[in-house]
């Protein structure tokens, strides 16, 4: 009995279990490891980057033609439900069609508008500081009011402006080179860019995937807001630079303003950078509006310049507070002067292509500053983040809205008038288009029947 109880008491010794989980063959590295070789890889980065500019621009160039192009393929391989590949091929070849038949059309054009343009300007400088003088120290009355215009210093400005453009009207038979070049290395970037699009096969996270084990989440939301900065910055800024250029080309033709075709191209491409990208227009507009003689439409060359920088300053007005808030959508909000702070820093670094990415890449800088100060801080990262909001409308754009209202109002009911004219001439042929939709409707259901009586006559016979 002792026995038993005994052997009861006494619990056997546990064996240790097997432990399959064997030691990694290589250790993980400390925090001190990590930095440094962070550190080293960063630096080693930027020192690439530095040493090898122009192929990095090359490279970063190709990715942005593959953003844009991308939703295009993608339409393409949706309906015409063809492969990727064969997809990609058919947008890029087009827009090389495209891009080739404008060089050729309109690029001979634009270089003669630049060298003429320089040219002129130089040649012309005595009538451009006539006109100014003309306005210097005057004094204008509105109503009851009087305004005084500031005392302008011509000898100056004819000076500046001679010893900036002579040097640029001499060497102006030199761009012929500089186009080539430029054309050469758009090429290369251009096929670059042809094979990072096709080899996407159509998920366009593979441009960028990154993905670290337990932040997932975090890297999801951090790639979805920086699709929609570039979405916004690039497609929209692109969309927006391309809709100006084509309507400061359509406006300025039709006031015979000189030399329109490079004044458009350097008023749309200047919208990259805020406010001054606008002036730079403006004053293009008033040098080409005041070198213009005789006046178009009989007007004084006062009026001109009136005329075509008030019709510029409300094209401007309509895409920023128009077409602008359409395309930011709910991207992150920044600054205007940032912006522009980020667009000369980047245009000193990078030339045209840092003033292209210095907003998208500011935004996407605060983003990621941004998560990283609150997780440092415990915080949660994406709470208390600013949004886009839409600026207040001018009160010349309200009353416009206001005008074009009362102008639908008023042709609602004459357009009521005409829409049921065309409806009662168009009747008998709609009529007649039914029946005959009909009848061909009747013979396509009557022809299987026949043709399935005729198989059962043959069967029974």
């Amino acid at each position: 009995m002792t026995e038993n109880i005994n052997q009861i008491q006494t619990p056997e010794p546990i064996e240790p279990e097997p432990n399959n989980k064997r030691s990694p063959d290589s250790p993980r590295w400390g925090w001190a490891t990590k930095l440094v070789v962070g550190l080293l890889l960063i630096v080693g980065l930027l020192a690439l980057i530095v040493r090898f500019d122009e192929y990095f621009k090359l490279v970063i160039t190709a990715f942005i033609i593959s953003f844009l192009l991308h939703p295009l393929c993608r339409l393409i391989n949706k309906r015409l439900k063809i492969s990727w590949r064969i997809a990609t091929a058919i947008v890029y070849f087009l827009i090389a069609g495209l891009v080739l038949w404008l060089i050729t059309s309109a690029g001979s054009t634009i270089i003669t508008q630049v060298q003429n343009l320089f040219a002129n300007i130089t040649q012309n400088v005595g009538g451009l500081t006539a006109f100014l003088e003309t306005w210097s120290n005057r004094i204008i009355a509105i109503g009851p009011f009087n305004f005084a215009l500031p005392n302008l210093d011509t000898d100056i400005i004819s000076q500046t402006i001679t010893d900036y453009l002579q040097p640029a009207a001499t060497q102006a038979g030199k761009l012929v080179g500089l186009v080539g070049g430029f054309l050469f290395n758009l090429v290369i970037t251009y096929m670059v860019s042809f094979f990072i699009t096709s080899e996407t096969n159509g998920v366009q996270n593979r441009l960028f995937n990154i993905t670290v084990k337990g932040f997932e989440k975090d890297f999801r939301r951090i790639g979805m807001e920086i699709s929609k900065i570039f979405n916004a910055f690039i497609r929209g800024e692109f969309t927006v630079v391309a809709i100006a250029i084509i309507v400061y080309i359509i406006c300025l033709g039709i006031l015979g303003l000189p030399y329109f075709l490079v004044l458009a191209l350097i008023a749309g491409l200047g919208r990259f950078i805020p406010y001054i990208g606008a002036w730079i227009g403006w004053i293009g507009f008033i040098i080409g509006a005041i070198l213009q003689d005789p006046t178009p439409y009989g007007l004084t060359k006062l009026m001109y310049v009136v005329l075509v920088m008030s019709i510029a300053m409300v094209i401007d007005m309509v895409l920023d507070h128009v077409l602008t808030p359409k395309l930011m959508g709910d991207t992150l909000e920044v600054h205007p002067a940032a912006i522009m702070i980020s667009a000369l820093i980047g245009g000193q670094i990078f030339g045209l292509l840092g003033i292209i990415l210095a907003a998208p890449t500011f935004a996407t800088l605060k983003l990621l500053f941004g998560y990283a100060t609150k997780k440092l801080f415990d915080q949660d990262p994406w709470e208390g983040m600013s949004y886009y909001r839409k600026p207040k409308e001018p009160a010349l754009l309200v009353a416009l809205r206001k005008l074009i209202k009362k102008f639908r109002a008023w042709l609602k009911k004459p357009l009521g008038v005409v829409n049921k004219w065309l409806k009662k001439i168009t009747a008998p042929l709609n009529a007649r288009i039914k029946q005959t939709a009909t009848k061909v409707r009747e013979q396509a259901v009557k022809k299987p029947k026949k043709k399935s009586q005729e198989a059962k006559n043959k069967k029974i016979k």
